[in-house]
């Protein structure tokens, strides 16, 4: 069985070689990671390592045909080439050599992890490779090119134009498919056009390049082989015994109504491609005419997110368990196409021009009277008796005894648009194995693990020092009036960090600044923790009640920021870090219950009261 791989490469460069010295091409790839090696395994004799001495990476000269898409190189392997490359990868702390299979993508199993796993956000493939040339690793050879021109029709709906999918070796003729008005699918790697049929001279070329007719299986009986079953004959095969559907002629009922409030069922995708993830929250802006196929659309505003038009199968009216995230998918046979999404549905019938018919234009006002019931939770907001306050009701009877003595101007803050410097200055050079003159201009420091480097200077020292941070070695920051400061990611940490890079040739200068990843993407779903960036109070407070409204599952509006800043600090729920270079940096804690229980704590102690839009709404104490 063959088995698609993909193995992590920075592309290809020219380099010296060490013997012969003469100027070869061959492909960058990082030293910490298990790819070269791999890939050395795999290609067998027609790969060698051609990396100097002094070089920061490993260098790979190819012999015969390679293909790479997307920074990865995809070779076609045997499942005896398979389990020695699992074998290789799992003496390794990071495999960065990935599997395709069940339409996604795996990364090998390494020292970390003894099975396979699903790679971190943003350091694997995002592509499909099944309709892509690739090489067979056995013969070091690309795969031929499809023969003959074929055509597939897709019309989900009998009142709408089809979808004409031209597949096969027709790049030399790809002069007549424009002219003709066929389109070139970059996700499904062939042509398509939307008609009601297609053009007289697009099908005179696929009937002069049909490709020649394979042997049927015997085991399947012509009369089956290309048509599906119908529904008897797939429940008689199955034993199953299958529910008649009523033919009543009336249209199901809708769920969901304008002005409702729902949830994403499962993760999603909005059409500029920004995540949805599972429980977002978001109101019905419009309702569609109901499809046929697709059944009831409508406009939802999730929020923080633009505006778009879902399925109804994507949206549900139960709130989000925390913790709970639910990926949509399906299970492919072997040999079969992959069913399209939700999402490529969606993006589809834009292209196409054919968005659902609105049933209403207009998006009406929430009226006060109906107003969300929301129901405050009576908490412990006094100690009890010989009991010790805890930090919470600590920070609680501490606002109340002293009240804030300004309240922070929320609309002024949002309307600022513009970025915000954040402070930098020399502290001392940075220094791994080797001084590179590298200079450091400011970092923060949790625990041990650094959250924050700012560093600069020639591009291979730089580069040089980038690539310890990403396996998780430990570098110097060494001051001049100061004793030295350790700066790591933390034992087994790899590849942690979100790299800023500018690069000023004429000057010779890299700048780079490296960010933690739990300050670039913040784990909401459990305990964990993120930190703040403080250039003002008022910038610092709404992003601290921002990063509170997505962790609690209770209302958090915009009055109650100010008391969030003042008793999360109190309570230690937010506290500053230790960093040097003009940085002022909080570390917050993502403790969903502390953070409830400040906010429950408040309205109950009268500290903060519901806003004047909400007091008509029904408010319950227990």
């Amino acid at each position: 069985m063959d088995n698609i791989v993909a193995i992590s490469t920075y592309g290809a460069q020219r380099v010296k070689h060490p013997q012969t010295k003469q100027t070869i091409s061959a492909y960058k790839i990082g030293y910490s990671s298990a790819a070269s090696a791999v890939l050395l395994a795999l290609y067998g004799d027609k790969a060698r390592n051609v990396s100097s001495k002094q070089a920061s990476y490993h260098y790979i000269q190819i012999d015969g045909d390679v293909a790479v898409r997307h920074g990865y190189i995809l070779l076609k392997v045997s499942d005896e080439l398979l389990r020695q490359a699992e074998t290789i990868s799992r003496n390794f702390h990071r495999a960065a050599v990935f599997l395709w299979r069940e339409s996604k993508w795996l990364e090998l199993p390494n020292s970390r992890q003894a099975a396979y796993g699903e790679p971190l956000p943003r350091s694997g493939p995002d592509f499909n490779p099944s309709s892509l040339r690739l090489v067979d690793a056995a013969s070091g050879e690309k795969d031929a090119a499809v023969e003959g021109i074929t055509v597939e029709k897709s019309q989900r709906d009998p009142n709408e134009k089809a979808w004409f999918w031209i597949m096969g070796d027709t790049y030399p003729h790809r002069e007549l498919l424009k002219r003709w008005g066929c389109r070139w699918s970059k996700k499904r790697r062939c042509w398509y056009y939307i008609g009601w049929a297609l053009p007289s001279a697009v099908e005179q070329l696929v009937a002069q390049h049909h490709p020649p007719e394979r042997p049927k299986s015997p085991s399947i009986p012509p009369s089956t082989a290309n048509d599906p079953c119908s529904v008897e004959e797939a429940a008689q095969i199955l034993g199953m015994a299958v529910k008649p559907i009523p033919e009543t002629g009336q249209e199901p009922a809708r769920l969901f109504n304008l002005n409702d409030i729902v949830y994403a069922r499962h993760d999603l995708e909005a059409i500029d491609r920004t995540p949805i993830p599972t429980g977002t929250r978001g109101r019905i802006t419009r309702l569609y005419n109901r499809n046929i196929q697709h059944g009831w659309r409508y406009d939802v505003q999730f929020e923080g997110i633009s505006e778009g038009w879902y399925f109804e199968r994507e949206l549900t009216d139960l709130e989000p368990i925390p913790g709970i995230r639910i990926t949509h998918g399906s299970i492919v046979p072997p040999r079969a196409e992959r069913s399209l999404t939700d999402t490529e549905i969606r993006r589809d019938l834009i292209e196409a021009g054919q968005q659902p018919e609105a049933l209403s234009t207009e998006v009406q006002s929430v009226e006060p009277n109906e107003a969300p019931k929301i129901r405050v939770i009576k908490p412990q907001s006094q100690p009890l008796d010989g009991v010790e306050p805890d930090a919470v009701q600590t920070a609680i009877q501490q606002v109340k005894v002293n009240p804030l003595s300004r309240t922070i101007s929320t609309h002024a803050i949002k309307g600022k648009k513009a970025l915000i410097p954040v402070a930098q200055q020399p502290i001392g050079e940075l220094t791994g194995s080797i001084s590179g003159n590298v200079w450091c201009y400011g970092y923060a420091v949790h625990e041990g693990i650094a959250i924050y480097i700012n560093l600069g200077g020639p591009r291979m020292a730089v580069e040089a020092i980038r690539a310890k941070l990403a396996k998780a070695d430990i570098v110097n920051c060494t001051p001049w009036d100061a004793p030295g400061v350790e700066l790591t990611a933390g034992e087994g940490n790899t590849g942690m960090y979100t790299a800023f890079m500018q690069n000023i040739p004429e000057a010779k200068f890299t700048s780079l600044i490296l960010v933690h990843e739990l300050a670039v993407s913040p784990n909401y779903g459990g305990k964990s923790t993120t930190f703040i960036f403080r250039i003002s109070d008022e910038q610092a407070t709404m992003q601290l009640k921002h990063h509170i409204t997505e962790l609690v599952k209770v209302p958090v509006f915009d009055e109650w920021a100010d008391y969030l800043y003042h008793a999360g600090q109190t309570a230690m729920l937010a506290r500053k870090t230790r960093c040097e270079g003009g940085l002022d940096v909080l570390v917050v804690d993502l403790d969903v219950d502390a953070w409830t229980r400040l906010l429950t704590g408040g309205l109950e102690q009268g500290v903060i009261k519901l806003p004047s839009e909400h007091i008509a709404s029904t408010v319950e104490s227990e």
